[in-house]
């Protein structure tokens, strides 16, 4: 996890910028080009941010709100809904090594029903809440074996079923990802 020294910082100079990790913020500043509106970004506009990082899409008050498009200068990519700066609704992101997630986003983590799909392949199709797998869900691996059942908190957790390549079904049962004899 990257961190900076703070100490020094006057926060009120600052503009932040939602990352990956959801929940760390990185700091930076740029130049906007677009609508305003009582001398604030408001309206459809694009700003670049120092670092190289780019949003193209909808503001308001000096917030991304709406539709829009952020770019991370590393490569990462974020096209869907914005709410006060955080993902919130239908969004798709991607990342420089391959993986995806297409779904729902509320305050910024993955929520509601979505897919992820993992660099080597492998994916996972359900419900997600505060960016863990959680509710009912279907991970799928690359080689064809399958499991579907509930999470909780990110670890398969109660009754499901397991799928494998050659169309085998066993019933199994998990609890904090331990699969119970």
């Amino acid at each position: 996890m990257k961190s900076i020294n703070i100490k020094n910082l006057n926060a009120s100079k600052l503009n932040f910028v939602p990352t990956k990790n959801n929940g760390g913020h990185h700091v930076t500043s740029g130049v906007y080009k677009g609508e305003r509106k009582d001398g604030k970004k408001h309206g459809f506009g694009t700003f670049i941010f120092s670092n190289g990082s780019k949003y193209e899409g909808f503001w308001k008050d000096d917030l991304m709100d709406g539709e829009g498009t952020l770019t991370w200068a590393d490569g990462e990519k974020y096209i869907g809904s914005w709410k006060k700066d955080l993902k919130d609704g239908y969004g798709i992101y991607t990342w420089p090594d391959g993986e995806s997630y297409i779904g729902s986003w509320k305050d910024d983590f993955k929520s509601g029903q979505g897919i992820y799909n993992w660099e080597n392949g492998d994916s996972y199709t359900g419900e997600w809440l505060n960016d863990d797998r959680h509710g009912y869900g279907i991970l799928s691996y690359v080689e064809g074996d399958k499991y579907m059942g509930t999470w909780v908190n990110d670890m398969k957790h109660g009754k499901g079923l397991k799928i494998s390549e050659n169309g085998e079904v066993t019933n199994i049962e998990y609890k904090g990802n331990v699969e119970l004899l």
